[in-house]
Parts: structure tokens; sequence; C-alpha cells
């Protein structure tokens, strides 16, 4: 044993005799100890035991940390009422640091003790007594989301992201981005998401490598965005860790290896529908990997029996087309039924389409336009244009409405951003078809087309040459 380690053990011993004398300081300090294993080791049960004892006579920051440790289940079961019980006590009793866990309890849509109006008076009162950058994000949160006072949202939003608060300072850029309740302003959009990522936010430096990637606010550059995504993978991101493996096998903004990409992308669909789904994907029918049949079935069938929506929605298109497996639509038609449990709008128009035409179920062209039209409201770029081009026409079951195009191609848009509907969209506003043209708006929708993968460069650069001429 060195010194250094007999000296610890020593403090640990002095520590833990004077924290069986009543000594309320070191019960706590021992509790926080135990928690992260420093110099005993680590147990969440032993760390409780402590902040039980020290709680119970009136240590305060024991009473808070009691609190976290119900409402995180840390060395004890989740419990929402002892949690609060414990957090109101800190409260009372003047914790300087407790008004945001209590917010957070609170406010969760999920929490069995939720109030809102109570959390925010709380929140409120965290940023007026020490400026809590974190309690002043949530309310801007709660503002946004829970009271829809955009207003409000917006000035706890400033607050927040000037007080540090990197998730405030990411909404922030995010709004500037889109343009959502401040003018669309990508300059501003940059320097939120660079403040942020100047203090390691992962989120930030993520959305950074998008705007490099699509070349938003900046000279489009796949070698910059690749750079951002390895520096927000390597703080957990996992959006970017997933990127970088697709990254690998297209060579984007990177050296191809196949080899590499195909092996992080099966560690990760071990563990993530979405990955596997993508990767069976790739296996099946695209680019980048080696077709094999066997492996992309296997990775579609584990998504699909995980619960995810579209690996279900894909077997029923396989099977209903006879691709890679022996056509069976009436088994496709289960699959479609299913993911449509799920939610998935796809599965849904899917059904809608083969219910119009009585194709492996009763004819009814009125049930199928409805569940058409569903999922292109639900986001389904396929169902709203070919909604669209039959509202702009004509066609037997449905009549000529330009405005009703516009209509869906809207609530399309609204849930999923697709470049092609962007672009559809944007041609109607030019043109004036079941809404007014304007060109300034239809320049904004071909930019957020490009944004989304619609190549428009020919169509901004002459809308910006008309705007200019007027």
């Amino acid at each position: 044993m060195t010194g250094r380690d007999g000296m610890a053990d020593l403090e640990v011993e002095i520590l833990r005799t004077r924290a069986r004398k009543g000594d309320l300081d070191a019960q706590f300090d021992l509790a926080l100890r135990y928690s992260d294993g420093l110099g005993v080791p680590e147990s969440a049960s032993t760390a409780f035991r402590w902040l039980e004892r020290a709680a119970g006579e009136g240590h305060v920051e024991a009473m808070a940390a009691l609190g976290r440790c119900y409402h995180g289940g840390l060395g004890v079961d989740i419990d929402e009422d002892a949690a609060l019980r414990w957090y109101e006590r800190a409260f009372d009793a003047g914790s300087d640091d407790v008004h945001l866990d209590l917010g957070q309890l609170l406010s969760a849509a999920d929490s069995q003790v939720r109030d809102v109006a109570r959390a925010v008076q709380i929140l409120e009162e965290g940023w007026e007594s020490h400026e809590d950058a974190a309690c002043a994000g949530l309310l801007g949160e709660l503002f946004e989301e829970e009271l829809a006072d955009d207003e409000a949202a917006l000035r706890w939003l400033r607050l927040a992201a000037d007080g540090g608060d990197t998730s405030a300072m990411v909404t922030l850029g995010y709004r500037h981005r889109f343009g959502e309740g401040v003018p669309q302003d990508l300059s501003e959009m940059l320097r939120w998401y660079r403040a942020a990522a100047a203090d390691e936010d992962p989120t930030a430096i993520a959305n950074l490598a998008i705007c490099y990637q699509n070349g938003e606010g900046v000279r489009e550059d796949e070698v910059r965005a690749y750079e951002f995504r390895e520096r927000a993978a390597s703080l957990g991101h996992t959006g970017s860790e997933i990127w970088l493996a697709f990254a690998m096998v297209d060579g984007t903004g990177c050296e191809p290896d196949a080899e590499a990409g195909l092996q992080l992308l099966e560690q990760l669909a071990e563990t993530n529908s979405e990955v596997a789904h993508d990767l069976a994907d790739r296996l099946l029918d695209g680019p980048g990997l080696e077709q094999d049949q066997e492996a992309g079935l296997k990775w579609m069938r584990k998504a699909a029996e995980r619960g995810h929506a579209s690996a279900i929605t894909y077997l029923g298109v396989l099977y209903w087309y006879g691709k890679f497996v022996d056509e069976d639509r009436a088994r496709a038609m289960e699959y479609y039924r299913q993911a449509m449990e799920f939610g998935d709008p796809y599965a849904v128009a899917n059904v809608g389409f083969a219910t119009m035409e009585g194709e492996g179920v009763e004819r009814d062209v009125e049930r199928g336009l409805t569940l058409v039209r569903s999922s292109a409201g639900r986001g389904n770029a396929h169902a709203a244009l070919w909604l669209c081009d039959r509202y702009l026409e004509g066609a037997p079951d449905i009549e000529r409405d330009e405005a009703e195009a516009v209509r869906v191609l809207e609530s399309c848009i609204a849930e999923e951003e697709d470049g092609d509907v962007l672009f559809r969209l944007g041609e109607l506003v030019l043109e004036g078809r079941g809404v007014d043209a304007d060109p300034g708006r239809a320049l904004k929708l071909f930019e957020l087309a490009s944004i989304n993968g619609r190549d428009t460069r020919l169509e901004r650069a002459k809308l910006r040459r008309q705007l200019r001429d007027r």
C-alpha cells in the first residue's frame, strides 16, 4: 500500500468515525464518497442510508440529495411523493440549489405530482434568488410548450442563454435557423450554436456539423462536418455516432471504409432499432454496402420484432411485391395493420391505396382516400404529393381544388420537412395556385427544400434575381 493510499484510508476512517458519532457534515460527505466511489467501494444504497440519517437530523444539502435519490431511483426505488417531500423540506429550510430539481419534478409530463403553476413559481424564485440559468431555461421550455406564451418563452430563453445555459443557446440557434418567433438569421443561429459548442454541448456541435453539411450560414464543407460529428460523438451524441458510421460507408467527409462502417453499424444495431432498420435497408437495396439478402432480412426482422414501425411496414412491402421473399399479400396486410397500430403513416397509406383498388382487401374508395389523407397529414410525402396532383388536376373520386392541394402539402411538412414536398409547395406559392403568389415565401420554401435534400439552386437563383429587380 502506498503512502497516499494509506492516507486516503485514514481520511475515510476518520470521516466514518465522525459520521457514526452524529456529525451531520461527515455523514453527508461520506454519502458523497459512496455515491462516487471515492476511497470506498461505490454503493448507491450505502450513500442513500447516510443521506437519510443526515437529512432526518436537518442537514439541508442532504435533504435535497435525498430528494434526488427518490426522484432518480438512486439507491432506493423511485418514489415521486417522497422526492417532493424532501425537496420541499430542503426548499423550506433555505436550500440554494433545489429550485431546478423541484421545477423538473413538478413540470415533467409523466410526473405523478405534476403542478406546472407551482413549478413556474419555484423556477422564477430560483432565477430571482440566484440567477440560476438552468431555471430560466426550463421556464423557457414551459412557456413555449405548456403555456403557449412565445413572448415569455423567448424572454426566459434569452436570460438562460446569456447566463450560460447551453440548452437555451441551442434552442435560440434553432429558432433563428427557421425564423420561429424571431427573424430568420443564420448569423445569429451560428453565434448561439458556437457559444454552446464552446461549452462542449454535444447537440450544438452536432448542429454545427449539419450547418457545414448543408451549407447553412457557412460554406458547405463535408470534412468540417465530419470533424464536428466526431467531436459530438465523443461527447455521447448518439445521432452523430450513427451518422459517422454511414459516413464511413459512403466516404462522406472521409476516406470510405465500408468494412469499418459496417462493423460500427452492426454494433449500434444490436441496441438501436432505427440503425437496424437503416442497416437492413442498405444491405437489401442500398448503396455503399455489398448486398446481403440474408443479413438484411435478419436485421429488418430484428427491428420489426422490437416494434419498429417502419421496419414492420418494410417487411409488408417485401411480401406485397414478393421481393427477397415469396409474394404473400395476406401476410403483407398483416404487417401493414400491425404497423398502423404503431402509427406508421406509410402503412396507413399502403392500406389506403390497397383499399381504394380492392387489392388484398375489400374495395372501399371513400375509406381508402380517408386513410391516404390521414397518412399525408402525418408526414407521408408520397401520399401528400399523390393527393396534391389529384387536387390540382381533378380525378374520378377527387374534385379539383387547388387550395386543398396547398393545405395537404402544408399539413405534411408541418410533421415532416420533406424536400420534394417543400419544393412542390414552393412552386404553387410562386405560381399563386391555391394561395396568393408570394415570391419571398417561395424562396424560403426552396431554401428549406435544399436543406432537406432537393437541389433548388436554379430556382433560388432565378427568384433572387427577380426579387432584386423589383
